[in-house]
């Protein structure tokens, strides 16, 4: 098997064959929840496997002497451990006693005991379960815990599987049991996927699919409709109702640095998936030092990071088996992604807090020792050694005009369905970290998202009034940001990858805010080549009206006849910008998607705008825009087609800035003649 960017050497890969049962995660391919069922194609039908006589011949004299040692009982795939270690899921019956592993306080091992209730097969599709009453560790007292999910339990010194189910307001401490087999056989299943996929990827790159059809593009960046803030499309729960409220054990998310806004903004996006984001603590320097460097063993914490930094989201569960450096934990999905990349971290309990629903365990991530790289159905796998690949992220604020700036540097996971959100949690969580924003503010605010291969997106804008003040106001400054991002990374024509993420937010106190109130044109008659000039009036808020005044060049070539002159704010710009290039509202490639958000970003709101749409002379064929075709052509290409295609417009457009953000629209015909006699100068 080989690696894409590996050099097909037979003998490479023959080894890699012999030493991997899987394909490394591959950057770029597309990821989908529920990866896990046990039936993908064997490695040996892989089209890979296929390019060179040589390696197959080699190959196949290897797996002779592999199957031999199989048989002799004395080999198993690198990283899977001997199947004589671990209980088939026949072979368990009720009454079996054992003991299991978790630590409550610290790093410490602690034992508790088990007893095999019962086994339930098929609780959900190809999924077994063991029912156990576990005893010990105060269990009798405080339940099932929050943050055991992948304590492993023996029996007889085999590995039965991994505590991973429990019951809301149980009186007694009884347990879900996801089986270890089928842990492993469902890592193992999504490591063969995403190899076989990679084939499918590679094979079919060049037909990208298209956009979406519809607008939403317009709302994206919050400019058509405000006061929505982008939310990322979050991973499908995977957890039930069945068995009278059996559930899995929702895994605690310590936060740390976060304020108790950004923690309500994460528990709405995260809870419904099983994640139960609380305020937490990074662990001091000395529990750093002496416990970081312990290696993860069964029963230890398992950490996972989401974001790390200044600012901290690790979800804590347990090791449930080491073998080499592959590690197996939590019996249950933490997402259900299938091929993953997440921070795989060693961790600290620093107490259990007993509740009468589901206790839970407080703990905190210590250090990054390898990559969570899958996340099935019946738990999750990572590999000890590897640095995950991480998104930098710097925010810096200035509150009031006399205050120092603060740097906030962050790192986050690169899950597309995650990034939005976690990129809306930690540009809201900076500014709460000033405290209370006033009442009446305007922010300015400017971010760069630099991407590899393309030019950088930068955004620039003001912002200002009562749709961004109150709970949800710091999201919403925040919105075209996430916007940007959520575009980006779910696009289905072609990976983006975004390099880094910068903003900088200076809050004042005040609104600055003005409204479009009427229009005077200096002349409804004009000739072709002279200037219309608009006087605009506008009322700030809480201040004397202004005027303003624009003044646009008409061209000498423009036809005679009845024209429209419309004053507006940014959003009634950008509406007008997409309407007059059709193409890109559903754009066909990157280059189309990135020109769309480009355009969306260039409107300020603090800018006048003076628009006036010239006459129709083109038409957008196949996303092309054909801007001066004849009237024949346009009859002919909008007649032969059984979807018509939209019509191409443009618009004579004039800016003037003004020191307030601008909300409504105002408009006014006028005339253009070749009288000079008639116009009024």
């Amino acid at each position: 098997m080989r690696r894409k960017g590996v050099a097909e050497d037979p003998v490479r890969m023959i080894r890699a064959a012999l030493l991997s049962p899987r394909f490394t995660p591959l950057h770029g391919l597309a990821r989908r929840p529920g990866l896990d069922a046990p039936n993908s194609a064997p490695l040996r039908e892989l089209p890979s496997m296929r390019r060179w006589n040589p390696a197959r011949l080699v190959r196949g004299l290897a797996l002779v002497t592999v199957a031999s040692l199989v048989a002799a009982g004395g080999w198993t795939r690198a990283g899977e451990p001997s199947p004589s270690t671990y209980w088939k899921i026949d072979e368990v019956r009720a009454g079996m006693k054992g003991k299991g592993r978790t630590v409550m306080v610290g790093t410490r091992l602690e034992e508790f005991g088990a007893e095999v209730l019962g086994v339930m097969k098929d609780v959900s599709p190809g999924r077994d379960m063991v029912l156990c009453r576990l005893t010990g560790c105060n269990l009798e007292h405080a339940g099932i815990i929050q943050g055991m999910s992948g304590s492993p339990i023996y029996i007889d010194g085999k590995l039965l599987g991994a505590v991973a189910f429990a019951w809301e307001f149980a009186k007694d401490p009884i347990a879900g049991i996801t089986p270890f087999e089928q842990m492993l056989t469902y890592v193992r299943s999504s490591d063969r996927r995403l190899a076989a996929e990679s084939q499918q990827v590679e094979k079919h790159a060049s037909a990208g699919p298209s956009w979406p059809a519809g607008s939403a593009l317009i709302d994206g960046l919050g400019l058509g409709a405000e006061g929505q803030a982008p939310l990322s499309h979050a991973p499908m729960a995977v957890s039930g109702g069945t068995l009278a409220g059996m559930r899995p054990i929702a895994t605690p998310m310590a936060a740390s640095g976060f304020t108790p806004r950004a923690l309500a903004f994460l528990e709405a996006q995260f809870r419904p998936i099983g994640l139960a984001p609380m305020a937490g603590g990074a662990a001091t320097r000395p529990i750093i030092q002496e416990e970081g460097n312990k290696p993860l063993v069964p029963g230890a914490p398992l950490s996972i990071a989401m974001v790390t930094g200044d600012f901290d989201l690790s979800g804590i569960g347990t090791v449930t088996h080491v073998e080499g450096k592959r590690v197996y934990g939590f019996g249950h999905p933490m997402l259900g992604l299938g091929s993953c990349e997440f921070p795989m971290m060693t961790g600290y309990i620093h107490t259990v807090y007993p509740r009468a629903s589901v206790s839970m365990k407080m703990g905190s991530p210590l250090k990054v020792v390898g990559v969570v790289d899958t996340d099935v159905s019946t738990g999750v796998a990572g590999r000890v050694g590897p640095i995950p690949d991480m998104l930098p992220v710097t925010v810096r604020v200035k509150t009031g005009r006399y205050s120092d700036p603060r740097d906030y540097h962050v790192q986050m996971v690169r899950e597309p369905s995650l990034m939005p959100s976690l990129v809306m949690a930690v540009l809201t969580n900076a500014i709460d970290t000033e405290g209370n924003l006033p009442d009446e503010l305007t922010a300015h605010i400017k971010a760069t998202v630099r991407l590899k291969g393309h030019a950088p997106i930068e955004l620039s804008e003001t912002l200002s009034g009562p749709r961004f003040t109150g709970m949800m106001g710091p999201a919403l400054l925040f919105s075209p940001i996430g916007s940007i991002v959520n575009l980006l990374v779910r696009n289905p024509m072609e990976k983006v990858r975004i390099e880094s993420i910068d903003c900088d937010v200076a809050i004042e106190p005040g609104r600055t805010v003005a409204t479009i109130e009427s229009v005077r044109l200096a002349s409804d008659r004009l000739e072709p080549g002279e200037t219309l000039s608009a006087s605009v009036t506008l009322k700030p808020y809480k201040g004397d009206r202004q005027t303003r005044t624009l003044r646009l060049a008409l061209p000498a070539e423009l036809p005679e006849g009845g024209y429209e002159a419309t004053l507006t704010d940014a959003s009634g710009s950008l509406r007008r910008r997409l309407r007059n290039q059709p193409g890109l509202v559903e754009p066909r490639d990157l280059e189309d998607l990135l020109k769309v958000i480009h355009l969306q970003t260039e409107p300020r709101r603090t800018s006048l705008y003076l628009h006036v749409p010239l006459p129709e002379r083109g038409l957008a064929v196949q996303g092309q825009p054909l801007p001066s075709l004849p009237g024949s052509a346009r009859a002919v290409l909008s007649t032969a087609r059984q979807t018509q295609d939209p019509s191409v417009r443009s618009d004579l457009v004039a800016e003037a800035d003004t020191p307030w953000v601008l909300e409504g629209a105002q408009s006014l015909r006028f005339t253009v003649v070749k009288d000079s006699g008639l116009s009024l100068k």
